[in-house]
């Protein structure tokens, strides 16, 4: 939008204050027509020209330093997201290497992920089924169905979580760690001793009501031998599937990922940086160049009004005065017509190197 002193007459370099200077310096034959300096108001145009397109240089000046810093750091963490992704790629390639000479093949990702899959599936079947077996049991208690549920839930809650857990760390080294021995003590015995306690409770509520059909002992029993069953089962699956080797590689797949995913940001913010700089520097750009070229219709402007106003331009041993076909020296400084993306030789190195080990380690995936 234009400020009111550059709108019409109020403007002295617009369009109507330009043909008027250019009909009164015609009138006047000012310049001499032989004469080969360019009349006042045109030097007094162009200067201010210039003065306007270094005025536009120093602003691009101070607005491209925050849009370079921007660029450059969004480079450098691209640069150090390079690094890690290939730092990434290496742990996963080395524990893959551990995988193949412990089992004898690489990890099959797929496999991995059904295999995690099938263990929770079959860890909430066993804790569905254990409430019933077990709630046969609690219900020789006596006691409400809220308080059979309860201890029932309780239990069998209990059992699982610690056959789970228990085959979690069995892979764990016991030597000078005694608190590995105490953690699988605890784990392996706590069920089976609630357990116990149930059936003491049991049998002496069956003695209280005299049910003589049913033996405490082989209730006992049975209930022991299936938990038993169940919970070493669980506990052996747990062990197979919690394999340090696997984990390792599975570890370094998940580290490997987000690493990708930071490299992806990384990009992305070094692509907009860089966009957004362009797009600043071009609008820059065609601002200095609509200046300029402005500036030479307007020169042409009073040029054609002075010529046509000149008293002496008959008899002339010329069509038009020595000055007339002279242009000033207006020129936009190299610093705004060219984009200067060099960051120096230090993160040119870094750029090289890391891409380098990337492509490296991916093409050896």
């Amino acid at each position: 939008m234009a400020h009111w002193w550059q709108i019409w007459i109020f403007n002295p370099y617009g369009n109507f204050n330009i043909k008027r200077q250019g009909r009164i310096d015609g009138k006047l034959a000012i310049p001499p027509w032989s004469s080969e300096q360019l009349p006042d108001f045109l030097r007094e145009i162009y200067h201010l020209t210039q003065t306007t397109l270094e005025a536009l240089v120093e602003r691009w000046h101070k607005l491209d330093r925050n849009l370079k810093g921007k660029w450059a750091a969004d480079t450098l963490r691209q640069q150090q997201a390079e690094k890690e992704l290939a730092e990434a790629v290496e742990r996963e390639e080395q524990a893959q290497r551990r995988h193949e000479e412990v089992h004898g093949r690489p990890l099959a990702v797929p496999d991995s992920r059904g295999r995690t899959m099938l263990y929770w599936l079959v860890l909430a079947i066993i804790l569905i089924c254990e409430f019933p077996l077990n709630a046969i049991v609690f219900q020789q208690l006596g006691v409400s169905q809220y308080e059979t549920w309860l201890m029932t839930g309780a239990i069998a809650t209990a059992m699982v979580a610690c056959a789970h857990f228990l085959g979690a760390q069995m892979h764990l080294p016991v030597q000078g760690r005694p608190m590995v021995i105490v953690n699988r003590t605890l784990l392996a015995t706590l069920p089976f001793i609630a357990i116990v306690f149930v059936a003491l409770l049991r049998r002496d509520h069956m003695r209280q009501q005299a049910l003589s059909n049913l033996d405490p002992a082989q209730l006992l029993g049975t209930n022991l031998i299936i938990n038993v069953l169940i919970f070493w089962a669980l506990t052996y699956y747990s062990y197979r599937l919690h394999d340090p080797v696997i984990e390792a590689v599975l570890k370094a797949l998940r580290e490997r990922r987000v690493k990708e995913l930071q490299l992806h940001h990384a990009e992305k913010a070094t692509a907009d940086a860089r966009i957004d700089r362009q797009k600043k520097h071009y609008q820059a750009l065609q601002e200095a160049t609509g200046w300029e070229s402005e500036v030479r219709r307007r020169a042409a402007v009073y040029r054609r009004f002075h010529l046509r106003a000149r008293p002496d331009r008959e008899g002339q041993p010329t069509p038009v005065p020595a000055w007339f076909n002279r242009e000033a020296d207006l020129s936009i400084p190299a610093e705004l017509t060219q984009l200067e993306w060099n960051m120096g030789p230090a993160p040119a190195a870094i750029v090289q190197s890391a891409a380098a080990q990337t492509m490296t380690a991916i093409a050896t995936r």
